[in-house]
């Protein structure tokens, strides 16, 4: 019923505007005036029954016959004014010469239209014969709305948690004369909605706790603890781009890559269950980081915490009195902070009503600052709708509250989360898609409905109902969480009408639902909780089916290795679908019978592999969202496109496109699409159209960009190298799209003949990249093969001050590159594959002696020709932290001041100088065939972070030993004629070693045992090294040890591990795997308890069971009898 409450006045709404047209065109006068009052006495029920706390069941049985009736009525009008627009769009004169008499298509619409308009009609008078009056009556106006502001509702700062932000800080933040040698768990537990994840956040964010910690981490974890899940959203958050790994172990691995040797802070938030095995396998990749990193654990449950801790669980109380009534008053007196006068005698009241809960405190203030007429405070305070009966049950009963006092156009949009899982994370484009697809959105003047719909789901979140969850950085988009208990509300208030089937529930369709959500699981064959009723689709479907009504079906979860199809039959037996999803998929085709859901207006196919859109979803005229995001197999649209006037969104991202640093070219990046349908110019309503693609066939080239000026997010414009005029660059009319804050431009020379590309000149060129100026409002822009020998002023001119994000990349023709240093805001720049580009001068870091001023990360890759990047002597970069230079071949020295600098990667340079003109250096990784990096090893050594790559030498210098005692990480790695490393060569400060992808590696050196603070030690593909030093037991901090892929290893060091060894990965070492696996109970070592031994990606526990009394150090002295009977065996052999 809160859902109908979204659709009656669109209904009344909708009658209005078709009254004079269905009257005389129909002949349905006495009919549709009966429909207009009933729709009337519909809403006028609806109003009574909202206000009133208590139905009987025979009255809610009325209630849902009622909306079942309001529903039907509303598709009756939808279907008419769906026919109005199609008689249009086919060029009838006007609908009425469409239903002129002689016309039997006429007396066929005009027969079903009456027929179901007075089958309406029955229904109603048969609830009102049933209906009693003294239970239910009909309230002529809805109650009156509260003037509802958000703006000046945000708190300026979290109120109360001084006290215990001090306290969690105190146990992160080590005093000044002890030294943290641990990796501390610290659970903060509590009730639901205490304010465990707001205490959390505060400290993370608190300057102190920022500048201790190189990396701060927050995964969202809730009732599934999904290990991969976690690592993932870990290392994205580390990197700030999508991790694509799929297998656990490649996951593990470069998890401890990105966590070796930092100090980091983690917050584990809402953790339900975590099961033994699972807590210890993840804990074990965490502790990879450097000693002194933290873990924040929040939870409910307190045999969570107690089991997760390895400190002493902090239990987190309500607010003081004093806290909930500052809270309450933060919120109440927003408007006026004058008022307090007339909330003061009411102090003690309040704070005992709250009981220190900080959700009932918000809730209250909320309500008080929604009520305008002050002297109406004291009935509010005094009602005993505040009364909390108990603890557990305060969070529901605050929650109902903060649901009884939002405006009437809020609930139905809080209604609707129930069809989202529990636990689900969710995008804020997603939601706002599906509100506007169900008329929850009412347009205001020359507001956009997005817009709109943005301000519904701020003033919600604003009202506690979902949080921040975690970014999703494959989308670049903020997800969201609702809590279990806010859930529970939400799916308990829209019960009637919407639903969600998952595997363990034994659902019934039913003709009453009307929203529903399928968990993917219920189609994966083979799954042993699954009701045998809803087992397999044709059931499934056949269950669905029942719920005849359906507005909104959507598949929740998926896997694009499940092969889907969709039933043939769905849109005749779906006919009312407003929104259909069935992201993440399979799904190659749909079935032609999609054109019949003529109510149809989202439709969402996300990451499907679907290859062409059937025609006849050109006939759905209701559509507003078409989503083909990372659809990249898809090759074309419907050629009558055009005919969907009422598109709002058509999604044609692929998250392959190039950003930062350009993914590799390719199908898999760039798509099948190779034109855009005719005449989509006509789609002057679309707000999204995230990608174009020029065609040169007809009516399908860049002037249909030009009428397109409600864009709004993203466009890329691909295969310009088919704009052959300039003139055809002026049309796209880009400078007045306004609403668009990233750009991407991209042209594709090879994929047109050597005679077509010769024929374009130069100028031609230029004057097309000049005429595609953008408007000033840009904070992203990418240019990719640009055939042109200069750029545009525009590029690089100040006046583009928003823009945060650029990249240069492949334009092969260019000799320079524009004044990008007058950029303001500037944060990114990539420059890559520019080969003919010989010098950066002066011109290119602008005029301004601070040049750059908010650079922050520069990367200059692929840029053959490159031999100077000169500049005035005082010329500075102040923001620049981050500095990668790859196959730049011929730069070997920079001239600008990098103050700031503390990362820089420097791949393929033969020779660089002027590393000690970076005075914040902490990090250098180089890849060089070269030695001119020992040159300028006094400044190399005095760095904490070190990684050296593809170095050309059997040994390193000798003549540097003992010079670079303050290095902490260090990797070696892709040196392929490295034999041996000096014996004491190795920093004896070290926290982290690695040595990778050195083939030719016999031995490490003797001195690896002296590095007593050495924590991790890695080793992986170094197919030559047959043993490790002797003395591995003294190394007295070495808590982890990796080895892989290394198959001539024999045999770890006889004299044992250290007794601090938490952790022992073998793989793909066959040697040592038969030694660990092949011989049974009579096993070759001894293990202490707390040792954990991974062969292959496998715990192997049993180790541990074959021997528990033994809490030394491993001994496997034993080894050197396997290794001489196997050498004797071979020499047997080989005689």
């Amino acid at each position: 019923m809160e859902l109908l409450s979204a659709v009656i006045p669109l209904l009344a709404s909708n009658l209005f505007q078709l009254w004079e047209e269905l009257q005389t065109a129909y002949g349905l006068d006495a009919e549709l005036e009966k429909l207009q009052s009933s729709v009337a006495m519909i809403q006028a029920v609806l109003n009574d029954a909202q206000e009133r706390q208590q139905i009987r069941n025979a009255v809610k049985h009325l209630l849902n016959e009622l909306s079942q009736a309001a529903y039907d009525a509303n598709d009756i009008l939808d279907e008419v004014a769906t026919e109005r627009q199609r008689c249009q769009l086919i060029k009838y004169a006007s609908v009425r010469n469409f239903l002129a008499p002689i016309n039997p298509k006429r007396e066929l619409f005009k027969r079903e239209i009456c027929l179901r308009v007075k089958d309406i009609e029955h229904r109603l008078d048969s609830i009102a014969r049933r209906c009693p009056l003294s239970e239910l009556t009909q309230r002529s106006t809805p109650r009156r709305q509260q003037s509802y502001q958000t703006t000046s509702l945000t708190p300026s700062l979290v109120l109360g948690r001084e006290s215990d932000k001090q306290k969690i800080k105190n146990m992160l933040l080590p005093l000044p004369e002890v030294t943290d040698h641990s990796i501390t768990v610290i659970p903060i537990f509590g009730m639901p909605g205490i304010g465990k994840t707001t205490l959390s956040q505060l400290v993370c964010n608190d300057e102190p706790v920022k500048n201790h910690f190189e990396l701060r981490l927050w995964v969202y974890v809730s009732q599934d603890f999904d290990m991969m899940m976690i690592m993932k959203t870990i290392i994205e958050s580390i990197d700030g781009f999508q991790c694509d790994f799929v297998s656990l172990d490649n996951l593990q691995k470069e998890l401890r890559k990105k966590l070796s040797g930092r100090r980091y802070l983690l917050v584990l938030d809402d953790v339900w269950h975590v099961s033994p095995q699972d807590w210890e396998r993840i804990k074990n990749f965490l502790y990879s980081g450097a000693q002194g990193s933290k873990i924040i654990v929040t939870t409910r449950i307190e045999e969570v915490a107690n089991f997760m801790a390895t400190s002493p669980p902090y239990r987190l109380e309500g607010l003081s009195n004093d806290e909930c009534w500052s809270l309450v008053c933060q919120y109440a007196l927003a408007r006026d902070r004058n008022a307090m006068v007339d909330l003061d005698p009411y102090k003690m009241y309040v704070v005992n009503k709250c009981r220190g809960l900080p959700l009932a405190a918000i809730t209250l203030g909320y309500r008080l600052f929604r009520e305008t007429d002050r002297s109406k405070w004291s009935a509010i305070l005094q009602s005993e709708a505040w009364e909390f009966t108990g603890m557990d049950g305060y969070i529901s009963h605050a929650v109902s509250l903060s649901y009884q006092y939002l405006p009437q156009y809020l609930k139905p949009c809080f209604a609707y989360f129930s069809i989202i899982p529990k636990g689900f994370e969710f995008e804020k484009e997603f939601i706002i898609q599906l509100w506007i697809a169900q008329n929850f959105i009412r347009p205001s003047g020359r507001e956009r409905m997005e817009d709109i719909a943005s301000d519904y789901f701020d003033s919600l979140m604003q009202s506690s109902f979902f949080q921040h969850s975690n970014f999703d950085h494959k989308s670049r988009r903020r997800r969201y969480i609702m809590h279990d208990v806010v859930h529970e509300f939400a799916q308990h208030i829209a019960a009637e009408e919407c639903s969600v089937v998952e595997p363990g529930k034994d659902w019934f369709g039913s003709a009453s639902i009307r929203h529903l959500s399928l968990k993917y699981d219920l189609f994966v064959p083979n799954i042993s909780n699954i009701s045998p009723r809803l087992r397999g689709e044709n059931n499934l479907y056949e269950e669905v089916y029942k719920c005849k009504g359906l507005h909104t079906l959507i598949l929740v979860g998926g896997s694009t290795s499940y092969l889907m199809a969709v039933p043939d039959d769905l849109a005749d037996r779906l006919q009312s679908l407003r929104t259909l999803n069935l992201s993440n998929l399979g799904l190659a085709l749909l079935p032609e019978s999609i054109g019949d859901l003529k109510h149809l207006r989202c439709l969402q196919l996300q990451n499907t592999n679907i290859i062409r859109l059937p025609e006849s979803v050109s006939h759905l005229y209701n559509l507003q969202t078409l989503v083909l995001r990372n659809c990249y197999f898809l090759e074309e649209l419907p050629k009558d496109t055009r005919n969907l006037r009422k598109l709002r969104n058509l999604d044609l991202h692929l998250d392959g496109n190039s950003r930062m640093t350009l993914a590799p070219e390719g199908t898999h990046t760039r798509g099948n699409l190779k034109f855009m349908p005719p005449d989509i110019g006509l789609l002057t309503d679309l707000q999204t159209l995230s990608r174009y693609v020029v065609s040169t066939r007809l009516h399908c080239g860049l002037s249909q960009l030009r009428d397109l000026n409600n864009l709004h997010g993203e466009l890329l414009i691909a295969r310009l190298d088919l704009v052959f005029k300039a003139a055809e660059a002026v049309e796209a009319n880009l400078m007045s799209k306004e609403h668009i804050n990233r750009l991407e431009l991209t042209w594709n020379y090879s994929n047109i003949t050597e005679a077509v590309a010769h024929s374009i000149g130069y100028e031609e060129k230029e004057y097309v990249l000049k005429n595609l100026r953008p408007h000033t409002n840009l904070k992203e822009l990418g240019i990719v093969g640009y055939g042109g020998t200069s750029f545009p002023t525009w590029v690089g001119d100040p006046s583009f001050s928003n823009l945060v994000t650029l990249w240069i990349c492949n334009c092969d023709n260019c000799f320079t590159l524009p004044p990008l240093g007058q950029l303001p805001k500037l944060k990114f720049l990539c420059i890559k594959e520019m080969h003919q580009v010989q010098h950066l001068d002066c011109s290119f870091c602008g005029s301004n002696k601070q040049r750059f001023p908010s650079l922050e990360k520069l990367h200059l890759e692929t840029m053959s020709g490159l031999e100077e990047w000169c500049g005035a002597d005082d010329c500075v970069l102040p923001s620049l932290r981050e500095l990668v230079i790859k196959d730049c071949f011929a730069l070997d020295q920079l001239k600008h001041k990098f103050p700031a600098l503390t990362k820089l990667v420097i791949e393929a340079s033969r020779s660089f100088a002027g590393l000690s003109e970076f005075p914040a250096l902490k990090s250098l990784e180089v890849k060089t065939t070269d030695d001119w990096i020992w040159s300028s090893w006094s400044v190399v050594s005095l760095l904490p972070s070190l990684t050296l790559s593809g170095l050309q030498r059997r040994t390193l210098p000798f003549n540097i030993q003992g010079s670079h005692a303050l290095i902490r990480r260090l990797e070696i790695s892709h040196c392929n004629q490295l034999l041996s490393l000096p014996d004491d060569w190795l920093p004896t400060g070290l926290l982290y070693l690695a040595i990778k992808h050195c083939p030719e590696l016999h031995t490490l050196p003797k001195g690896l045992p002296k590095l007593i603070k050495l924590e991790d030690l890695e080793i992986e593909n170094c197919r030559h090294l047959m043993y490790l030093p002797v003395g591995l037991r003294n190394m007295a901090s070495l808590a982890r040890l990796e080895i892989s892929d290394c198959p001539g290893l024999l045999c770890l060091p006889n004299d044992g591990f250290p007794s601090k060894l938490q952790f022992l990965s073998i793989s793909n070492c066959p040697e040592l795997r038969l030694q660990c696996l092949g011989m049974g109970d009579q096993g070759w070592f001894t293990l202490q308890h707390n040792l954990q031994v991974w062969i292959d990606g496998e715990l192997q526990t049993s180790l541990v069971h074959h021997y528990p009394q033994f809490t030394q150090a491993l001994n496997i002295s034993s080894l050197k009898i396997v290794i001489v009977l196997r050498s004797t065996i071979v020499g047997l052999e080989s005689n």
